[in-house]
Formats: structure tokens, C-alpha cells, sequence
């Protein structure tokens, strides 16, 4: 019954500086923004980086092969983004 709150109490500090929403749960991380323009999208890598930053500080990695970029929406957004240098697969969700 420890390990969770002490999961809760190591992780409190991850969404600090981050622009974009970000939801946790256990050891799974969202991290998403309405994009609208490239300048929303701009903003969302920052972001990305500075999950990286706090994974580096605390020693953790980050799973880049399940980490994905999930569109959901009428417009076709090519933005690309990345995770220690590793492009994200896209996963589109096109609404009808």
C-alpha cells in the first residue's frame, strides 16, 4: 500500500514548467495540447524535452518505443516530434 504514495510523492514534481495538459497514472504519462497552428506545436516539444530533463535528473528513461503522437481530429497535422532524438509514431484518430 507504501509503493504507490511513494510513487505519487516521486513523480509530484513532473508536470512543473510544462505548458501542455498532462495526465498520470501509476508509472503512464499523457502529455497533450490542442494544436491549432505550427506555433502550438512548437509548443509542445519544449515540453517534451523537459519530461526528458526530469527523467535524466531522477535517472529514469523513458520508453520511446511505446511513446506515440495520437491526432484526433478532421485536420491532417503532419507536425513530428521527438524523444531523445528518436521521431514519435503517429497514430491518427480522424473524427467523421
Amino acid at each position: 500500500m507504501l509503493a504507490p504514495l511513494m510513487l505519487l510523492i516521486f513523480i509530484n514534481d513532473l508536470d512543473e514548467e510544462i505548458n501542455s495538459h498532462i495526465s498520470k497514472f501509476a508509472d503512464d504519462i499523457k502529455i497533450f495540447k490542442e494544436v491549432r497552428n505550427s506555433a502550438d506545436c512548437s509548443q509542445l516539444q519544449p515540453d517534451l524535452d523537459k519530461l526528458v530533463l526530469w527523467a535524466q535528473k531522477w535517472q529514469m528513461e523513458f520508453n520511446v518505443d511505446k511513446c506515440k503522437v495520437m491526432h484526433v481530429g478532421n485536420t491532417d497535422d503532419s507536425s513530428t516530434y521527438y524523444i531523445k532524438g528518436s521521431e514519435l509514431t503517429n497514430v491518427s484518430c480522424k473524427k467523421d
